[in-house]
C-alpha cells in the first residue's frame, strides 16, 4: 500500500513532462504553418500595387515603361564582307556589340548573317545608317510591352528574399527534426525560385535597353543586269526562256543518250547473235533439203 503514493507521483511527473513537449512541438508547429501561410500570401502574383496599369502611374511610382524592341533587316549588297565591317564598327561606335556573325558563300551567292544588339534609343537611328549601305529588300520591327511582367517579377523577387531570410530567422526556433528539415526544405525551394526570377530580370533588363537587330546579307551577282520592261522585256525574256528551255532539253538528252547507250549495245549484241543462230539453222535445213 505504501508504494501507491510513489507511483502515482511518477505517473503525474510523466504526464506532465509530455504535455509540455507536446505544447512545445505544438506551438513550433504552429509558428511554422503561421511563416508558411504568411509567405504563400506574400508570394501571390497579380497584385495591384506591382502592376501599375498606366503611364500616370508609372510616373507617380517612379517608374519607367520596359518595352522590347526588335528589328530584321533583309539587304543586297555590293560587297558582304566590307558591309559587315561598316556594321559591325557602326554598332561598336554606337555602344552595342555584335551577338553573332557568319559569312558563307556558294556557287551563285554570297552571304552574311549578322546579329547585333544596340541601346534601344538609337535604334531607329542606326537602321537608318545600316539601311543606306545597300538597297532593303525586307524590313520588320517588332515591339513588345513587358512593364507588367518586369515590375510583377521584382515585386515577387523582394517577397521572396524577405521570405528566405523569415525561413533562416525560423530555424532557430524548430523545437524538433522534423520542422528544420521542413523548413529547409522549403529554404531550398525559395532560393530556386529566387535564382530562377533574378535570371529573367536580368534577361528582361537587357532585352529592354539593348535592341536585337538581325541582319542577312546578299551580295549581288557580278556583271547581272536587269531585264528590260515593257512588250519588248517581255518579248526578250520569252526569247531567253525559250532558248534555255531548248538547252535544257538538249542536254537532258545527251545525258538520256549516254544512259541507255550501254543497254542499246547490249541489245545488239543480243540481236546479232540470234541473227547468226538463226543463220546457222536455216542453213542446216536448207542443207538437208538438198540431201
Amino acid at each position: 500500500m505504501n508504494r501507491w503514493p510513489g507511483i502515482i507521483v511518477i505517473l503525474l511527473i510523466l504526464l506532465l513532462t509530455g504535455s509540455l513537449i507536446g505544447c512545445g512541438s505544438a506551438k513550433s508547429q504552429d509558428l511554422v504553418q503561421n511563416e508558411r501561410a504568411e509567405m504563400a500570401k506574400d508570394s501571390a502574383p497579380g497584385s495591384p500595387e506591382t502592376a501599375p496599369q498606366s503611364d500616370s502611374a508609372l510616373e507617380s511610382a517612379g517608374m519607367e515603361r520596359k518595352i522590347i524592341q526588335n528589328a530584321n533587316l533583309d539587304i543586297k549588297v555590293e560587297d558582304v564582307s566590307q558591309t559587315v565591317d561598316r556594321i559591325t564598327a557602326l554598332c561598336t561606335e554606337n555602344g552595342g556589340y555584335t551577338v553573332n556573325s557568319r559569312l558563307y558563300r556558294d556557287d551563285q551567292r554570297v552571304s552574311s548573317q549578322l546579329s547585333i544588339k544596340v541601346p534601344q534609343e538609337k535604334l531607329n537611328d542606326i537602321i537608318s545608317s545600316i539601311s543606306q549601305l545597300g538597297e532593303v529588300t525586307d524590313k520588320v520591327i517588332s515591339t513588345r510591352d513587358v512593364t507588367e511582367e518586369y515590375y510583377d517579377a521584382e515585386a515577387r523577387l523582394k517577397v521572396l528574399k524577405a521570405k528566405e531570410e523569415r525561413l533562416v530567422g525560423l530555424l532557430g526556433k524548430a523545437a524538433s527534426i522534423n520542422d528544420i528539415i521542413s523548413i529547409e526544405n522549403e529554404l531550398g525551394k525559395t532560393r530556386a525560385e529566387i535564382e530562377v526570377l533574378a535570371g529573367r530580370l536580368k534577361y528582361l533588363a537587357n532585352a529592354t535597353e539593348y535592341s536585337l537587330i538581325e541582319i542577312e546579307l546578299v551580295q549581288a551577282v557580278p556583271g547581272a543586269v536587269k531585264a528590260p520592261q515593257g512588250t519588248m522585256g517581255k518579248a526578250m525574256q520569252g526569247l531567253v526562256s525559250s532558248v534555255n528551255g531548248l538547252i535544257n532539253f538538249a542536254s537532258h538528252s545527251v545525258v538520256a543518250l549516254f544512259i541507255i547507250l550501254p543497254w542499246a549495245l547490249v541489245l545488239f549484241l543480243a540481236f546479232l547473235l540470234l541473227r547468226y543462230i538463226y543463220g546457222k539453222q536455216r542453213a542446216r535445213r536448207t542443207r538437208e533439203k538438198e540431201l
